[in-house]
């Protein structure tokens, strides 16, 4: 009952109140981006009002222009009748114009200013009209006027043909209101954007989303985030009998790699007090026999004793690291004290060799000779992995409160279905190892509460990193 329980709270905590707020932040987050489309549609309406109201007054006013101009040309041999007669035919021909009218003299403001500056001016004061002054060449002086009165029924009905439920408000530079498409709504937002051909802004109202809207909008992403969460609920159930899966294999491996453990350092013990013998007897037996054949017979035998004598001490590290005082040491005086080692194999196997040390001190806490031997594994499997020469590298660095060692080479790399077992035992791509090497690093560099990080590249090359911390 107790775990039944659990469970209940559980689903209530990681799913129902997840699924209540998701949906109601989505529900918030669709009017958000609803408003804002609606927001953006109206402004994209707005700018084609406005470019076709500018293109409108541009056309509107480059006729009267070249009206302006054609009549200054021939002004001496028309009369003001000539020029009212051509005038209503125009307002015939072109639906733009409600009155075109000419004067010969200034009688408003408008006209006034167009004849100062010799430019067509567009009016709003009681009605919309625009003014083109007609100018001798001659003598630059103004002639005359059209005063052209704009039909604004036919501007609407423009704008209506463009958006016909929108509602659009046309005002002049004073702020009055020229037209309007349809009746203003209620609104939280307008928009406005100002016309380039004159000193008129086209004002819009952003329609509110209705609820109806938002439930319709919202509903397929909220049945998705239940669908969502109740994947990530068995997700997480499936995860935790994983994890406790996981954990009592880990607990079991833990007590078998103790165990092997155990086993290995009590048998590299008797090992050793053999093999002590065997060497003693055998020097004793090469100090007799003085002969060539027995002399390189005895020799063999040294190597390999030495061989296994290696193996055993990595047997005993494995098991449990030799009890030593730790020291504070400098991590570059350590790796030059064994320089000389690695040069020389470097050079047996026409390996280009070189160290760069740290262009500061790099003090640790260490035991010595365990550090020595991580370097030495490094540097050996480096130089074994470039069988026919290439180029090793030991650099030596501070990152902040880190000494940095790094081994790299450009040899064969490590195979792919290797790289995840690497720091297991006896796991080896070299067909005379023992694949201790590497676990006798990560070991040697866990008691010292460091890290060994590996970046291999079959047939590239590989990086070894090694970091420990500074005192």
């Amino acid at each position: 009952m107790g775990r039944e329980r659990m469970r209940r709270w559980l689903y209530i905590l990681l799913v129902m109140i997840p699924c209540l707020v998701g949906s109601a932040w989505i529900v918030l987050w669709q009017d958000e981006q609803q408003q804002q489309q609606l927001l953006e549609e109206t402004l994209l309406f707005a700018n084609i009002h406005k470019n076709d109201l500018d293109r409108f007054l541009a056309e509107t006013t480059t006729k009267l222009e070249t009206l302006a101009f054609m009549v200054s040309k021939h002004m001496a041999m028309l009369s003001e009748k000539d020029i009212n007669d051509m005038l209503q035919q125009i307002e015939k021909q072109d639906v733009r114009f409600h009155h075109i009218s000419f004067f010969s003299e200034s009688t408003s403001s408008a006209m006034r200013l167009a004849k100062t500056t010799k430019q067509t001016v567009i009016d709003s004061d009681h009605t919309t009209t625009i003014v083109t002054p007609i100018v001798d060449e001659k003598t630059s002086d103004t002639v005359g006027f059209f005063v052209a009165e704009l039909r604004m029924d036919y501007i609407k009905k423009r704008m209506k043909i463009i958006d016909q439920d929108a509602s659009f408000r046309l005002y002049d530079e004073r702020g009055t209101m020229l037209l309007a498409t349809n009746d203003i709504r209620p609104s939280q937002q307008t928009v406005t954007v100002h016309l380039n051909y004159a000193p008129w802004i086209i004002e819009a109202n952003v329609p509110h989303v209705t609820m109806k809207q938002n439930v319709q909008t919202s509903l397929p992403y909220i049945l998705l985030l239940i669908v969502a969460i109740h994947i990530v609920w068995l997700l997480i159930q499936y995860w935790l009998l994983k994890r406790q899966t996981m954990l009592e294999r880990i607990e079991t491996e833990a007590q078998k790699l103790e165990l092997v453990g155990t086993l290995a350092a009590s048998t590299a013990h008797e090992i050793r007090n053999p093999l002590a013998g065997i060497k003693g007897f055998i020097q004793l037996l090469s100090e007799k026999h003085k002969d060539t054949e027995s002399q390189l017979y005895f020799s063999v035998i040294q190597n390999e004793i030495t061989r296994i004598n290696d193996i055993v001490n990595e047997f005993l590290i494995l098991g449990k690291p030799t009890a030593q005082k730790l020291e504070t040491c400098d991590l570059n005086n350590i790796v030059l004290s064994i320089h000389p080692i690695i040069e020389s194999q470097a050079h047996l196997h026409n390996v280009v060799y070189s160290l760069q040390c740290a262009r500061v001190p790099l003090p640790i806490r260490c035991y010595k000779d365990h550090l020595k031997q991580v370097v030495l594994n490094l540097a050996k499997n480096a130089i074994e992995a470039m069988t026919d020469g290439g180029e090793l590298t030991i650099l030596l660095t501070k990152q902040n409160d880190w000494a940095v060692l790094q081994v790299a080479d450009n040899g064969c790399g490590i195979p792919n279905d290797v790289k995840n077992k690497l720091f297991q035992p006896f796991v080896t791509s070299k067909q005379t190892g023992t694949g201790l090497g590497l676990v006798i690093c990560k070991r040697i560099v866990d008691m010292h509460e460091g890290t060994i990080d590996i970046h291999s590249i079959e047939n590239k090359g590989t990086t070894i990193t090694v970091r420990l911390p500074l005192q």
